[in-house]
């Protein structure tokens, strides 16, 4: 086992130990037993062949947008805009889909996944080219975008995508059986999706091992010296936006087509932000980023049997999701500013 693996396999067991003894500590103040509430968290995201098929699909998004911040990170580039890029992904690739005559499931599968990576990647352009050669803040500027997507999704959902038949919520038409993302598990919503985490995870472990993945990390402590070396800053800012754009939008093709099979609006379900804490969690490291994506994909499904096993609120996960995320932040911040 090399350091960095070993690195990668403490923090995200560390990870689990805080996320455990925080839920303990909250279920504890709601009155409840924390043994029996830990035992049908487990069960809730393990115990039946259907609920490890949804702890594994909920992981694929977040395994994606992790892994696809994990060079601007690695970078120094603190990008948050992957929750806007993969609206614009799901967004584009839902309207190329249904723009296609075509009823092939190759020709419609590929239509969707060039649309949601384009998408992606179109979003994230203004902001890397923004941070690099306007110096505007990439935290900043890639915020408010989310907001911006959020918002152009509600007036696509009830203008041009809108679904012909009424709806209580704005949503797009479901879209053509044969552009749907083909199961992996029947009867489950496990999809071959999933295989792109495999790929992106294998190709980011050789690229670290490149040329070009350690000029990436000697840029997040000396530009001057990564330039020399042969990567500018325009360059290492602009690539590292375009390959978190593309793989948000990737993620964003991946649930409209491969989970929910309509656009609506909360497609993004805070697989951004959860995204960039799973990369954090993960030590910025590709077999990290894919352990912690399944262990906040157990703690979201596994939720759901605690609650329907204890009576505790599955909110109470969604509490210690935040103060992991806020303890990352504030690490992150420090870390910025050193």
């Amino acid at each position: 086992m090399t350091k960095a693996l070993a690195t990668a396999l403490a923090r995200v067991l560390i990870g689990a130990a805080v996320l455990v003894a925080v839920i303990a500590a909250l279920v504890s103040l709601a009155g409840a037993n924390p043994l029996a509430a830990l035992r049908a968290l487990v069960h809730g995201a393990f115990g039946e062949r259907y609920l490890v098929a949804e702890t594994l699909v909920t992981a694929v998004p977040l395994a994606i947008v992790g892994l696809g911040v994990m060079p601007a990170l690695r970078a120094g580039v603190f990008t948050i805009g992957s929750q806007g890029q993969l609206i614009a992904g799901a967004a584009l690739s839902t309207a190329f889909i249904f723009s296609v005559p075509a009823e092939e499931p190759l020709v419609l599968l590929t239509v969707g996944f060039v649309g949601g990576v384009l998408g992606g990647m179109l979003y994230a352009l203004l902001p890397g080219f923004l941070r690099a050669y306007v110096q505007v803040n990439e935290i900043l500027s890639t915020l408010l975008l989310n907001y911006i997507a959020g918002f152009a999704l509600l007036w696509l959902l009830k203008g041009p995508l809108a679904a012909g038949a009424q709806t209580a919520t704005p949503r797009s038409a479901p879209l053509p059986e044969t552009s749907l993302v083909p199961s992996l598990l029947e009867g489950t919503r496990l999809h071959w999706g999933a295989a792109f985490v495999i790929l992106l995870a294998a190709g980011l472990m050789m690229w670290t091992r490149t040329r070009s993945g350690l000029l990436y990390r000697v840029f997040a402590s000396n530009e001057g010296l990564a330039a020399r070396l042969g990567l500018s800053q325009p360059r290492a800012v602009v690539t590292s936006f375009l390959f978190a754009g593309a793989t948000a939008g990737l993620a964003g093709w991946l649930q409209v087509a491969g989970v929910a099979h309509t656009l609506y609006p909360s497609v993004d379900g805070g697989l951004g932000f959860a995204g960039i804490l799973v990369a954090v969690l993960g030590g910025l490291t590709p077999l990290g980023i894919v352990l912690a994506s399944l262990l906040f994909a157990a703690l979201t499904t596994g939720a759901q049997g605690m609650q329907m096993g204890t009576s505790v609120p599955a909110a109470i996960a969604i509490v210690a999701q935040g103060l992991v995320l806020l303890i990352v932040a504030i690490g992150l911040q420090r870390k910025r500013t050193a």
